[in-house]
């Protein structure tokens, strides 16, 4: 059976068939278009003929013999050999059409392409004084209106290739209409498929500059790692002392019924150096996975020691935080200093972004469906998170903040974490302004 079809509409009268606007999608290739110019040039006196052999077995295709003028064949070996297959399969069509108007100006010549998924295109040429006739805007039928259709299907692609005529002898399988548009269906297949091709490389190429940049930061995080081992060793002897000497103060006041002020002071300066002593080690963490044991750990607790932690960073920036927990008790299986972490680096950043004097915090904890998963919630007001951006924040060192004031960590190491304890998290536009973080655990009995 051949792969083609030739379809005749005699009942269609030029005169009567109305005048409609080309279908969405589709590209109106006429000789006055800005976009697609089609220049025609009369055909020298006596252009000689090319008689087409059959069966071409390589390609695909079986020409019956046929009287093909030269001209003809030369512009489309031309365009055949321009086509701009860089610039994507569309760009590849409207070659193709173009050159085709170019040599059979008084036809409509048009193309269509349906990948899968994708929305249907149509480029369509019409020829002058024809545009009141009948147009489709399926790959069935392009040219409506006219008196007859040669349509082709493209190899194996999702795409044809359509030829309007006014002369039903001219759409005959076999007439050198016919056996032009086949080897123009040929040269579309062929640069559709090298557009393809193209693309997919330029796709490959994309994925492999974005892992030699993941390797380019995974090396720096290796270093990150060594540097903050050396600062925990330099920072470990003077922390360990303070926190010594801060005990042994401690205890003096207690045993002589020193001021209560001073011992609340004391306390706090304790907790502070051993947070200190934590944080440096949690550095570590990211390029080298922790020794701490997972256990049952209370999520409650773990954010009120981290709010705790953030009390000079809410200070700093007046902001008040707001805790919403469920009113069961909570816990997960993981390292409670990782966990706290991770809401320390939430509740820093949302400080940073929200307004001064007038921010807020939410933490909200909530039992998933029948018990076996947590939700925990942390939002803000602030200036929240552009679109673009969304995807990127969690990616080593990216931050839209300004020099100085940010290193992009923060949330790459809330990721890592979360990853460590098969923990999900999203983040989303808050209505009304602001970020909101939501994560998901895996509950564990106490």
């Amino acid at each position: 059976m051949s792969h083609n079809s030739t379809r005749t509409d005699p009942s269609s009268s030029p005169s009567a068939a109305p005048s409609i606007a080309p279908a969405s999608g589709s590209a109106s290739i006429a000789p006055e278009s800005s976009e697609l110019r089609v220049v025609t040039t009369p055909p020298p006196p006596n252009v000689p003929s090319l008689r087409v052999m059959p069966d071409e077995k390589a390609s695909g295709l079986h020409l019956r013999t046929a009287e093909v003028p030269v001209r003809w064949l030369d512009s489309l070996f031309v365009a055949a050999c321009n086509m701009p297959v860089g610039a994507g399969e569309r760009a590849v069509a409207e070659s193709i059409v173009r050159a085709l108007a170019e040599i059979l100006p008084d036809r409509g010549v048009g193309a269509c392409l349906a990948p899968p998924g994708e929305t249907l295109q149509i480029v369509r040429y019409v020829p002058p004084g024809e545009s009141q006739r009948t147009l489709g805007s399926s790959p069935t039928r392009l040219f409506v209106g006219f008196d007859a259709e040669i349509v082709l299907p493209v190899g194996r692609r999702d795409a044809t290739l359509h030829l309007g005529v006014l002369d039903a002898e001219a759409a005959r399988e076999g007439s050198p209409e016919h056996d032009l548009m086949r080897r123009a269906a040929l040269a579309l297949d062929r640069g559709l498929g090298v557009a393809r091709s193209t693309e997919r490389a330029r796709d490959a190429a994309r994925e492999l500059r974005t892992l030699s940049s993941h390797m380019v930061q995974t090396e720096k995080l290796a270093s990150l790692g060594q540097l903050a081992a050396g600062i925990v060793h330099e920072l470990n002897n003077p922390l360990t002392s303070i926190v010594a000497y801060t005990d042994l103060l401690l205890k003096r006041q207690l045993t002589v019924g020193g001021e209560p002020q001073d011992v609340e002071r004391l306390r706090r300066i304790g907790e502070s150096a051993g947070r200190m002593l934590k944080f440096t080690r949690d550095l570590v963490t990211y390029a080298k996975p922790s020794r701490e044991t997972a256990i049952a750990v209370s999520l409650h607790d773990v954010v009120d020691k981290a709010l705790a932690f953030c009390e000079h960073v809410l200070d700093e920036s007046r902001a008040k935080a707001i805790r919403d927990f469920a009113a069961e008790s909570v816990h997960v299986r993981g390292m409670s200093e990782q966990l706290a972490q991770v809401f320390v680096n939430l509740v820093t950043n949302a400080c940073h972004a929200m307004p001064p004097a007038d921010g807020t915090l939410w933490v909200r904890t909530r039992i998933l469906g029948s018990g076996e998963g947590v939700e925990v919630v942390v939002e803000d007001n602030g200036e929240g998170i552009a679109p673009e951006h969304l995807g990127l924040v969690f990616t080593p060192f990216f931050t839209t903040k300004g020099d100085g004031k940010g290193t992009g960590l923060g949330l790459s190491i809330v990721k890592n974490i979360l990853d460590t304890h098969d923990a999900g998290v999203r983040i989303e536009a808050r209505s009304g302004g602001g970020t909101r973080f939501v994560m998901v655990f895996a509950r564990v009995e106490p």
